[in-house]
Formats: structure tokens, sequence, C-alpha cells
């Protein structure tokens, strides 16, 4: 296995981190702006069937803690996301139960989020440094449609980063299926943090495990 490097964590942890602050102060940018954002965490992920066809596609990938705080951590989770549920509810009323898994119905509760995210998972270099696992990334499987179908193959996946005009990095790891366990339901309930829905919704989401084995900054700098 090898460690993401402080060049790609500069872009897409540290960036990632810098964006939920600036929002968390209150600062409103433009919408072009908050998407193009979004790109810092939504690669393409390649991968090949056995005879080496390919398939891309955007992902929101996301980062993890050692395994040893992820116990601790799935509880901080839990308490919050049953909170800003109850939130919802109440908001959109007593009866509603949710709208889907991909996007919050109510964008009011999403600066909770992104301040428990800054709180447990997006944190100051110097803690990082101590609690986040920098050798693994991790997404769920949403649709069991062609990259599912290629990885029962093939367990080599290229992740392609790319934030406008110039900087890209390709990522490539061995893909670990997880059907259970703490680092499954850590990205289970990351995710949920990120789309503000019905947390009943998110328990039992397959997820994949990257383990990073190379780095490759392709970015075109001055």
């Amino acid at each position: 296995m090898a460690r993401l490097n402080n060049d790609f964590l500069t872009h897409f942890y540290y960036g990632v981190r810098d964006g939920y602050l600036e929002r968390v102060q209150g600062e409103k940018k433009p919408l072009p702006e908050v998407f193009l954002g979004l790109t810092r965490n939504n690669p393409v992920v390649i991968t090949c069937d056995e005879n080496f066809t390919p398939n891309g596609a955007v992902k929101s990938v996301g980062f993890h803690l050692k395994e040893e705080l992820l116990e601790e951590a799935i509880k901080a989770y839990d308490e919050f996301l049953n909170w800003r549920w109850g939130k919802i509810k109440e908001a959109m009323g007593s009866e509603y139960e949710g709208e889907g898994w991909l996007y919050s119905p109510h964008p009011d509760f999403i600066v909770g989020g992104l301040k428990h995210a800054l709180k447990h998972i997006y944190l100051s270099k110097e803690e990082a440094e101590k609690k986040v696992d920098f050798e693994r990334l991790g997404t769920l499987e949403g649709f069991y449609k062609r990259t599912w179908g290629n990885i029962q193959q093939n367990k080599k996946v290229a992740i392609v980063y790319y934030y406008p005009p110039g900087t890209h990095f390709q990522v490539n790891c061995t893909v670990e299926i997880q059907k259970s366990g703490y680092i499954r339901d850590f990205i289970n309930r990351a995710a949920c943090l990120a789309h503000g829905d019905n947390p009943a919704k998110w328990p039992t989401r397959t997820a994949y495990i990257f383990h990073v084995e190379e780095v490759i900054d392709k970015s075109v700098y001055p």
C-alpha cells in the first residue's frame, strides 16, 4: 500500500476542508463556484472487466478515520444524524419519510452537517495526520451495474481527480468490497451526513474500500 501524498491532499482533502470552513462561516459564493468545489470529492472511478473493457463513473469518494477511532465516531454520527432527521421531519411534516438518497430535501440543514464533518473527518493538518487513514479511500455502491460488474472481475481501479483549470491526479488502487464492518458503517454515515436524508435508508449499502497503490500528479502547473 501507498499513502496519498501532500500535493494530492492539499487540493482534495484540505481544499475540501477550506470550502466547508468558508460555508459554515457564512461566505456566500456564486452557485457555479459551489458546484466547481464539488469536483474535489466527486472523481471519476475507472474500472475494467476481465477483457479490459473500461467504464468510468463519477462517484463521491471520501476519507475515513483510522480503525481504532471508527466505533466512537460512528456513535457521534448516529447521534447527530438522528437529531437532524428529527428536525427535518419537523420542517417537512410528520408523514415525511424521505425522498431518496441523492440529495438533501432540506438544504437548511446542510451547514450543520458540514460542521459535524469539520469536527470528525476534515481536520486540521496536525490532527488529520494522527486520525485520518490516508492509505485508503471509500465510496458506496449505488446501482450495481457496470462498476459493480467490473469489480467482480478485476480489482484494479484508477480514480481520476480533476479540479479546473489544471489540477489533475490519478490514484491507482486495489478495491475491496465490504458489506459489513466499521469502515463500511462509517462511509454510510458520512454519505448520509452529506446528503441530509433519512438515515434509516443508509445502513446496509455496500462499500468499496480503495487501497492506494500509486498517486500520479498529472497537473498542468505554470
